[in-house]
């Protein structure tokens, strides 16, 4: 019987650093750092992690396909993430749609009869382009898509107009409004 590994290796950048403490792997770099909980990626202990700091170099290697394409694409989005971090633009579209920034919060004017005040997480920096484009940043891809996704979330865009906030490059299939 046939027994296959995949091996994997990542050419850390320079000023990107990776300590394994027990179960946790801390990525530090230029951006700030943050932890991966091995535990919670696999809790059979299937993949193997070794860190090479004299070459610059973290070696992976597991049994299982499935797992090993999960644990690669989260360290080099770790990896990515304290080097150069990630970036989401949301555009806000519809007519007295806008946003504005009040302390460490985002005021949305979405067309309810209240104004929506989202608390943004201290670990993700937000930015305005203009009223309707915002622009979120973290080193956190996962955190990011999720607040992106809670904010898209309070007003999806409409199936008939279009109004709403999208991501900047989504596309939105409109349906035919009512014949006459």
């Amino acid at each position: 019987m046939k027994s296959s590994f995949y091996y994997h290796s990542f050419q850390l950048p320079e000023k990107v650093t990776i300590e394994k403490k027990q179960n946790l792997l801390k990525f530090s770099g230029p951006l700030g750092s943050t932890y991966l909980n091995l535990n919670k990626i696999d809790p059979e202990g299937l993949g193997g992690i070794s860190l090479n700091p004299e070459k610059n170099k973290v070696e992976l290697l597991s049994p299982s396909k499935a797992f090993f394409g999960l644990f690669k694409k989260l360290i080099e989005n770790k990896i990515i993430g304290v080097s150069r971090g990630f970036l989401i633009y949301l555009k806000i579209v519809g007519i007295g749609y806008r946003a504005s920034l009040q302390n460490e919060s985002l005021l949305l004017k979405l067309g309810y009869s209240h104004d929506i005040l989202y608390q943004i997480p201290l670990s993700i920096k937000i930015f305005l382009v203009d009223p309707t484009l915002i622009c979120l940043f973290g080193i956190d891809k996962n955190q990011v898509t999720q607040i992106a996704a809670k904010i898209r979330k309070l007003r999806k865009p409409s199936a008939y107009k279009g109004k709403g906030i999208r991501l900047i490059n989504e596309k939105i299939l409109l349906k035919q409004g009512k014949k006459k």
